[in-house]
C-alpha cells in the first residue's frame, strides 16, 4: 500500500470510529470555535476581570493572547486576568490559532477600599515585635489624589500603630500597605483597619473573618 493510500485509510477510519483528524500545531481543531467564559461584565476600578478562553465544543482552556482596546481603562495583566483603571468601557480580545474573540467590559470608578488579601508576621506577645499587611483595591473618583493608611488597634480601640499614610492619585490600582511595631503592655487583641482618606470624606475596610482581622496577644 502506498503512504498516500495508508493515510487515506487511517483517516477513513478515524472517522468511521468517531475519531478526529490530526491537526498541525497552532491551528485550531476542524468544527471548533473559540469562546470565552467571564465573571461579571463590569467592575469597579481598581478590581479584577478574569477571563479563560476556551474551545466552545469542548470546553478545553486554552494559553490565548489577551489583548484590551484601552489600556487605561482595563489593563492586561496576562492569561485572561485585566484590571480596571478608569471609568469606560473597553473591547478584551483573545486570540489563538487564528481565531478570535472578544467581550466589552464596563468599569466604574468611584471612591472606594476594598480588602482582598491580609498576612501577618510575629509572635504576638506583649513585648514582642510583629508586622501585619493588608492588601486590596481602591479607587478615587471625587478628589485629585487620597491618603490611605492601614491603622492597628487594641481592645480598646486605641491605635497601636500605623503606616506611613501613602498618597494615592485620582484612579484606581491595587495597594499592598504594612506596619510593623511593639505590642505594649496591657494588649490582649490588635485589629487591622485599612482608612482611606478623600478630601472630607473618610473610607475604611476591615478584613473579613476569612482573612484575620484580628489576632489575640498573650501576656
Amino acid at each position: 500500500m502506498s503512504r498516500i493510500a495508508a493515510l487515506s485509510a487511517a483517516v477513513s477510519m478515524a472517522s468511521a470510529c468517531g475519531g478526529s483528524v490530526p491537526t498541525a500545531p497552532g491551528e485550531s481543531p476542524p468544527g471548533t470555535r473559540l469562546a470565552l467564559t467571564c465573571n461579571a461584565p463590569t467592575i469597579l476600578a481598581g478590581d479584577l476581570f478574569v477571563c479563560m478562553a476556551t474551545v466552545a465544543s469542548v470546553n478545553v482552556s486554552l494559553t490565548a493572547a489577551w489583548t484590551s482596546s484601552d489600556p487605561n481603562i482595563a489593563a492586561s495583566q496576562g492569561a485572561g486576568l485585566f484590571m480596571g483603571k478608569s471609568e469606560g468601557q473597553a473591547t478584551l480580545t483573545a486570540t489563538y490559532a487564528g481565531q478570535s474573540v472578544s467581550v466589552l467590559l464596563t468599569v466604574h470608578l468611584q471612591d472606594v477600599l476594598r480588602a482582598t488579601a491580609a498576612a501577618f508576621q510575629g509572635t504576638f506577645k506583649v513585648g514582642t515585635t510583629a508586622t501585619l499587611w493588608l492588601q486590596g483595591f481602591y479607587g478615587v473618583a471625587s478628589a485629585d489624589s487620597g491618603t490611605l493608611t492601614l491603622v492597628v488597634a487594641d481592645q480598646t480601640g486605641a491605635t497601636v500603630s500605623s503606616s506611613e499614610p501613602l498618597t494615592v492619585p485620582h484612579g484606581a490600582d491595587r495597594y499592598l500597605i504594612s506596619t510593623t511595631f511593639t505590642l505594649p503592655p496591657g494588649t490582649t487583641r490588635v485589629c487591622r483597619t485599612g482608612v482611606l482618606k478623600i478630601g472630607s470624606t473618610t473610607l475604611t475596610v476591615v478584613p473579613d473573618v476569612s482573612l484575620v482581622p484580628c489576632l489575640a496577644v498573650t501576656p
